[in-house]
Protein backbone atom coordinates (compact mmCIF):
# COMPACT_ATOMS: atom_id res chain seq x y z
CA UNK A 1 0.00 0.00 0.00
CA UNK A 2 2.83 2.42 0.95
CA UNK A 3 4.70 1.50 -2.24
CA UNK A 4 1.66 2.36 -4.37
CA UNK A 5 1.21 5.71 -2.63
CA UNK A 6 4.91 6.52 -3.00
CA UNK A 7 4.84 5.76 -6.76
CA UNK A 8 1.73 7.89 -7.20
CA UNK A 9 3.38 10.82 -5.44
CA UNK A 10 6.53 10.48 -7.60
CA UNK A 11 4.46 10.32 -10.79
CA UNK A 12 2.52 13.43 -9.78
CA UNK A 13 5.73 15.36 -9.10
CA UNK A 14 7.14 14.39 -12.50
CA UNK A 15 3.96 15.60 -14.26
CA UNK A 16 3.97 18.91 -12.39
CA UNK A 17 7.66 19.48 -13.15
CA UNK A 18 7.05 18.85 -16.87
CA UNK A 19 4.07 21.18 -16.96
CA UNK A 20 6.08 23.97 -15.32
CA UNK A 21 8.92 23.47 -17.80
CA UNK A 22 6.54 23.65 -20.76
CA UNK A 23 4.81 26.75 -19.42
CA UNK A 24 8.16 28.46 -18.87
CA UNK A 25 9.44 27.74 -22.40
CA UNK A 26 9.38 30.95 -24.48
CA UNK A 27 7.19 31.00 -27.62
CA UNK A 28 9.06 30.77 -30.90
CA UNK A 29 8.91 33.75 -33.24
CA UNK A 30 6.92 33.36 -36.43
CA UNK A 31 8.74 34.32 -39.57
CA UNK A 32 6.88 36.72 -41.85
CA UNK A 33 6.70 36.09 -45.59
CA UNK A 34 8.19 38.76 -47.83
CA UNK A 35 5.80 37.86 -50.64
CA UNK A 36 2.56 39.75 -51.20
CA UNK A 37 -0.47 37.70 -50.14
CA UNK A 38 -2.49 36.10 -52.90
CA UNK A 39 -6.01 37.31 -53.63
CA UNK A 40 -7.61 34.23 -52.15
CA UNK A 41 -5.50 33.94 -49.01
CA UNK A 42 -5.93 35.76 -45.73
CA UNK A 43 -3.60 38.67 -45.05
CA UNK A 44 -4.21 39.60 -41.44
CA UNK A 45 -7.92 39.78 -40.75
CA UNK A 46 -8.88 40.74 -44.29
CA UNK A 47 -8.58 39.14 -47.71
CA UNK A 48 -7.32 40.50 -50.98
CA UNK A 49 -10.17 40.96 -53.41
CA UNK A 50 -9.79 41.16 -57.17
CA UNK A 51 -11.54 44.19 -58.68
CA UNK A 52 -11.17 43.00 -62.26
CA UNK A 53 -11.56 39.50 -63.64
CA UNK A 54 -9.71 40.25 -66.87
CA UNK A 55 -12.87 39.78 -68.92
CA UNK A 56 -15.48 42.43 -68.13
CA UNK A 57 -16.04 45.85 -66.57
CA UNK A 58 -18.84 44.61 -64.36
CA UNK A 59 -17.50 46.31 -61.24
CA UNK A 60 -17.08 49.72 -62.89
CA UNK A 61 -19.02 52.61 -64.37
CA UNK A 62 -18.25 56.11 -65.55
CA UNK A 63 -18.19 58.98 -63.08
CA UNK A 64 -21.78 60.15 -62.51
CA UNK A 65 -23.03 57.64 -65.07
CA UNK A 66 -24.73 54.24 -64.84
CA UNK A 67 -22.74 52.63 -67.64
CA UNK A 68 -19.23 52.49 -69.11
CA UNK A 69 -18.14 54.39 -72.22
CA UNK A 70 -17.21 52.22 -75.20
CA UNK A 71 -13.80 53.92 -75.21
CA UNK A 72 -12.96 51.92 -72.08
CA UNK A 73 -12.45 48.32 -73.20
CA UNK A 74 -11.00 45.01 -72.06
CA UNK A 75 -8.05 43.78 -74.10
CA UNK A 76 -5.55 41.02 -73.31
CA UNK A 77 -6.69 40.82 -69.71
CA UNK A 78 -6.38 44.57 -69.07
CA UNK A 79 -8.67 47.58 -68.80
CA UNK A 80 -7.70 49.90 -71.65
CA UNK A 81 -8.65 53.48 -72.45
CA UNK A 82 -8.41 53.40 -76.23
CA UNK A 83 -8.76 57.12 -76.92
CA UNK A 84 -9.79 60.46 -75.50
CA UNK A 85 -13.41 60.97 -74.55
CA UNK A 86 -13.99 57.89 -72.41
CA UNK A 87 -14.44 59.93 -69.24
CA UNK A 88 -13.12 58.89 -65.85
CA UNK A 89 -13.87 55.29 -64.85
CA UNK A 90 -14.79 54.57 -61.22
CA UNK A 91 -15.40 51.51 -59.10
CA UNK A 92 -19.02 50.90 -58.19
CA UNK A 93 -17.91 50.12 -54.65
CA UNK A 94 -16.55 52.70 -52.23
CA UNK A 95 -13.63 52.25 -49.84
CA UNK A 96 -12.49 53.93 -46.64
CA UNK A 97 -9.27 52.35 -45.30
CA UNK A 98 -7.60 50.08 -47.83
CA UNK A 99 -4.50 48.90 -49.63
CA UNK A 100 -4.84 48.83 -53.41
CA UNK A 101 -2.29 47.14 -55.67
CA UNK A 102 -2.27 47.41 -59.43
CA UNK A 103 -0.23 47.40 -62.63
CA UNK A 104 -0.31 50.11 -65.27
CA UNK A 105 1.15 50.82 -68.70
CA UNK A 106 1.11 54.28 -70.26
CA UNK A 107 1.51 55.30 -73.90
CA UNK A 108 4.46 57.48 -75.01
CA UNK A 109 3.97 61.10 -73.85
CA UNK A 110 0.96 59.83 -71.88
CA UNK A 111 -0.68 61.12 -68.74
CA UNK A 112 -3.30 59.56 -66.45
CA UNK A 113 -3.88 58.87 -62.78
CA UNK A 114 -5.76 56.98 -60.08
CA UNK A 115 -7.79 58.90 -57.51
CA UNK A 116 -9.25 57.62 -54.24
CA UNK A 117 -11.98 58.76 -51.83
CA UNK A 118 -13.75 60.21 -54.86
CA UNK A 119 -17.20 61.66 -54.19
CA UNK A 120 -19.86 62.26 -56.81
CA UNK A 121 -20.88 65.34 -54.86
CA UNK A 122 -17.95 66.98 -56.65
CA UNK A 123 -18.05 68.00 -60.32
CA UNK A 124 -14.87 66.12 -61.23
CA UNK A 125 -13.08 63.15 -59.74
CA UNK A 126 -9.92 65.07 -58.84
CA UNK A 127 -11.86 67.79 -57.00
CA UNK A 128 -12.35 65.38 -54.08
CA UNK A 129 -9.87 62.56 -54.64
CA UNK A 130 -6.07 62.81 -54.19
CA UNK A 131 -4.22 61.37 -57.17
CA UNK A 132 -1.56 58.75 -57.80
CA UNK A 133 0.12 60.18 -60.88
CA UNK A 134 0.57 57.99 -63.98
CA UNK A 135 2.90 59.49 -66.53
CA UNK A 136 5.52 58.86 -69.20
CA UNK A 137 8.41 59.85 -66.95
CA UNK A 138 11.04 59.24 -69.61
CA UNK A 139 9.87 61.12 -72.71
CA UNK A 140 8.19 63.91 -70.76
CA UNK A 141 7.58 66.25 -73.68
CA UNK A 142 3.80 66.28 -73.72
CA UNK A 143 3.17 68.03 -70.41
CA UNK A 144 5.98 70.46 -69.53
CA UNK A 145 4.08 71.85 -66.54
CA UNK A 146 4.08 68.38 -64.99
CA UNK A 147 7.85 68.14 -65.36
CA UNK A 148 8.39 71.47 -63.63
CA UNK A 149 6.25 70.38 -60.69
CA UNK A 150 8.05 67.05 -60.45
CA UNK A 151 4.80 65.18 -60.92
CA UNK A 152 6.16 62.06 -62.54
CA UNK A 153 4.72 58.55 -62.34
CA UNK A 154 4.08 57.33 -58.82
CA UNK A 155 3.87 60.81 -57.33
CA UNK A 156 1.22 62.06 -54.95
CA UNK A 157 0.13 64.53 -57.60
CA UNK A 158 0.88 68.14 -56.82
CA UNK A 159 2.65 67.37 -53.55
CA UNK A 160 5.87 65.40 -53.83
CA UNK A 161 8.40 64.80 -56.64
CA UNK A 162 9.49 61.35 -57.79
CA UNK A 163 12.66 60.19 -59.54
CA UNK A 164 12.06 59.29 -63.21
CA UNK A 165 14.21 56.15 -62.92
CA UNK A 166 11.53 54.59 -60.69
CA UNK A 167 9.38 54.22 -63.81
CA UNK A 168 9.83 51.56 -66.46
CA UNK A 169 9.94 52.64 -70.13
CA UNK A 170 6.63 53.16 -71.92
CA UNK A 171 5.18 49.93 -73.18
CA UNK A 172 6.26 48.05 -70.04
CA UNK A 173 4.09 47.23 -67.04
CA UNK A 174 4.69 49.07 -63.78
CA UNK A 175 3.58 47.94 -60.31
CA UNK A 176 2.01 50.47 -57.97
CA UNK A 177 0.17 50.58 -54.68
CA UNK A 178 -1.95 53.00 -52.67
CA UNK A 179 -2.40 52.48 -48.94
CA UNK A 180 -4.80 54.71 -47.01
CA UNK A 181 -5.49 54.24 -43.30
CA UNK A 182 -7.11 57.13 -41.52
CA UNK A 183 -5.08 60.22 -42.35
CA UNK A 184 -2.00 58.23 -43.43
CA UNK A 185 -1.18 57.83 -47.12
CA UNK A 186 1.58 55.64 -48.58
CA UNK A 187 2.28 55.24 -52.30
CA UNK A 188 4.76 52.93 -54.01
CA UNK A 189 6.05 52.44 -57.54
CA UNK A 190 7.99 49.35 -58.57
CA UNK A 191 9.04 48.72 -54.99
CA UNK A 192 9.98 52.34 -54.21
CA UNK A 193 8.06 54.34 -51.61
CA UNK A 194 7.15 57.58 -53.39
CA UNK A 195 4.99 59.15 -50.68
CA UNK A 196 4.49 58.49 -46.98
CA UNK A 197 2.49 61.31 -45.40
CA UNK A 198 -0.04 61.98 -42.67
CA UNK A 199 -2.78 64.43 -43.66
CA UNK A 200 -3.39 65.37 -40.02
CA UNK A 201 0.08 66.90 -39.53
CA UNK A 202 1.52 70.38 -39.98
CA UNK A 203 3.86 68.96 -42.63
CA UNK A 204 0.85 68.03 -44.77
CA UNK A 205 -0.73 71.44 -44.22
CA UNK A 206 2.44 73.12 -45.47
CA UNK A 207 2.55 70.86 -48.52
CA UNK A 208 -1.13 71.49 -49.24
CA UNK A 209 -0.71 75.25 -48.93
CA UNK A 210 1.73 75.18 -51.87
CA UNK A 211 -0.65 73.33 -54.21
CA UNK A 212 -3.64 74.33 -56.31
CA UNK A 213 -5.78 72.19 -53.99
CA UNK A 214 -5.32 74.55 -51.03
CA UNK A 215 -8.60 76.35 -51.72
CA UNK A 216 -10.59 73.36 -52.95
CA UNK A 217 -13.24 72.77 -50.30
CA UNK A 218 -13.92 69.11 -51.12
CA UNK A 219 -10.35 67.94 -51.71
CA UNK A 220 -9.39 65.01 -49.47
CA UNK A 221 -12.39 65.73 -47.24
CA UNK A 222 -14.28 62.46 -47.69
CA UNK A 223 -13.35 59.50 -45.44
CA UNK A 224 -14.78 57.06 -48.00
CA UNK A 225 -15.23 57.07 -51.75
CA UNK A 226 -14.70 55.50 -55.16
CA UNK A 227 -11.44 54.65 -56.89
CA UNK A 228 -11.22 56.56 -60.17
CA UNK A 229 -9.12 55.87 -63.27
CA UNK A 230 -8.47 59.04 -65.20
CA UNK A 231 -9.12 59.77 -68.84
CA UNK A 232 -6.49 62.43 -69.54
CA UNK A 233 -6.80 61.90 -73.28
CA UNK A 234 -3.99 59.36 -73.64
CA UNK A 235 -3.98 55.59 -73.97
CA UNK A 236 -3.45 53.81 -70.68
CA UNK A 237 -3.97 50.25 -69.45
CA UNK A 238 -4.57 48.72 -66.01
CA UNK A 239 -4.49 45.13 -64.81
CA UNK A 240 -4.00 42.95 -61.71
CA UNK A 241 -6.28 45.18 -59.66
CA UNK A 242 -6.73 43.94 -56.10
CA UNK A 243 -7.75 45.56 -52.87
CA UNK A 244 -7.68 44.75 -49.16
CA UNK A 245 -9.83 46.66 -46.69
CA UNK A 246 -8.09 47.85 -43.53
CA UNK A 247 -9.48 48.61 -40.06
Amino acid sequence: MKTVRYCSIVALCVCLTGAIAIAAEPAKEQSASTKAPADTKKAGKEKWKSLFDGKSLAGFRNFKQDSVSDKWTVKDGAIVLTKKGGGDLITKAQYANFEFRFEFKIAPHGNSGIMWHVSEESNRTYESGPEYQIFDSHTRTGYPHEIEAGNLAGALYGFLPVKPEFTKPTGEWNEGSIRVQGSKITLTLNGHITANVDASTDTWKKLLANTKFATWKKFNKYPKGHLAFQDHGDQVAFRSLRIKTLP
